[in-house]
């Protein structure tokens, strides 16, 4: 499958490949370079933080914080536009 690369390097991940992949809106995907290929992968560490930190912290107060992560991330690269 082809995608046409836009003027700011991004494109998008056709539907039927993002539902095979269950891959939602604000999923982090992490991009690598094997040999002359770009892969990608859905990032997996919030399930394996999830997984590791039960009983430390309660899932909701950690998720506020990835979203005040988010939106301050967010800014700074509107700034930066």
């Amino acid at each position: 499958m082809k995608v046409r690369v836009g003027a700011r390097g991004t494109f998008v991940i056709p539907k039927k490949i993002r539902q095979a992949q269950s891959i939602e809106e604000g999923d982090l995907l992490e991009i690598m370079v094997e040999d002359d290929k770009l892969v990608l992968s859905k990032d997996r560490l919030w399930e394996k933080f999830r997984d590791s930190a039960k009983g430390l912290t309660k899932p909701e107060e950690v998720e506020r914080e990835l979203d005040e992560d988010d939106r301050l991330w967010e800014n700074r690269l509107k700034r930066l536009s």
